[in-house]
């Protein structure tokens, strides 16, 4: 597999190079075709509120019609070179998994899936379930305390001081987004 490693924002040492080149080189132990691919690692040195965010490592693979990409961040180059790989090796399992289950398949079962598939384009999925609840007004902090008591990512409430809908969700940082619908 032919590695292209590039620094942004920072020369990458030897080391780090090497490592990547290591670590991503053992792809082709879960997926043989990629012998031939190409594997473009971006490392990036980024300013960061959390200092363990400070490190990207963006890494794209792609041979024969496969394609695993991942993103890591972390407060080390090495650890996000490491946390990328680790991603990788998963996706690349798992695309192993299912191009070697197509081809277990018995040929009357395969011909008869081409069979019943249809012609025509998918329609989008319906809605199966619908869940209502009584919405009662509250503050932001008070909509910050249900979001942490439910454990959910976000928590749809009436906005006491706007007296409308809103949505608040957990963002990647930990930090909290607060959504608030404007009608034309």
């Amino acid at each position: 597999m032919d590695i292209t490693v590039r620094g942004k924002h920072l020369d990458v040492p030897e080391a780090i190079e090497e490592r990547a080149r290591q670590k991503l080189a053992r792809l082709e132990h879960y997926l043989p075709l990629l012998k031939d691919g190409t594997c473009e690692v971006d490392l990036t040195h980024e300013k960061a509120k959390e200092p363990d965010r400070r490190f990207i490592a963006h890494v794209t693979v792609s041979a024969h019609g496969v394609h695993l990409q991942a993103q890591e961040h972390a407060g080390h180059l090495e650890a996000a070179v490491d946390q990328v790989a680790q991603v990788l090796s998963r996706q690349a399992r798992r695309e192993k998994d299912r191009l070697y289950a197509r081809g277990r398949r018995e040929p009357k079962e395969a011909a008869a899936q081409m069979a019943e598939a249809p012609e025509e384009p998918e329609t989008p999925s319906k809605v199966v379930k619908v869940k209502r609840f009584a919405v009662k007004p509250m503050t932001v902090a008070e909509a910050q305390e249900q979001i942490e008591a439910l454990g959910h990512a976000f928590f749809v409430f009436h906005h006491a001081d706007a007296d409308q809908v809103a949505v608040l969700y957990r963002r990647n940082t930990g930090d909290y987004g607060l959504i608030v619908p404007e009608l034309p």
